[in-house]
């Protein structure tokens, strides 16, 4: 392997690490373990959103339990189960230790009469790789399509 293969491969395997950090973000919001969500920030973090034409937004938080405390009682708020999916994933300015990642999210869930799109958009995560060599969000900014149930 060369050394410019080494450094692709590098990159590819923390791309899928901050992913996967994502990915634990929806499944620790879906499936009420917020352990695993705030595993997903680091202990300074930033983090809000906004309904794209509505009044609705929330945040920022600042601070891994200040975001987890606001996500907890807006899971706790909603009349359905949640099913995130994460998708289209994009990178910028990846370092070794740094990188901004985008992707779509579109957030499904279950109703008496079936399955229901709640609601699209957009997430936007600064990621860090902290000492213990985990990827965590440093930032996350959300924009969704609809208010989603």
């Amino acid at each position: 392997m060369t050394i410019e293969e080494s450094v692709l491969a590098v990159r590819a395997y923390d791309q899928l690490a901050m992913q996967q950090t994502l990915s634990n973000y929806g499944w620790g919001f879906d499936e009420d373990d917020f352990e695993m969500l705030a595993d997903t920030f680091t202990s300074d973090a930033t983090s809000g959103g906004r309904v794209v034409g509505a009044d609705q937004k929330w945040g920022p938080s600042t601070g891994r339990d200040a975001i987890v405390a606001e996500l907890r009682a807006s899971r706790a708020a909603k009349n359905a189960q949640g099913r995130h999916t994460l998708h289209t994933f994009r990178f910028e300015d990846q370092t070794t230790i740094s990188a901004i990642m985008h992707c779509y999210v579109l957030i499904t869930s279950a109703q008496p009469s079936g399955m229901v799109i709640s609601s699209a958009g957009w997430y936007r995560a600064d990621m860090i790789k902290e000492e213990d060599g985990r990827w965590r969000m440093s930032k996350l900014d959300a924009q969704l399509d609809c208010t989603f149930l």
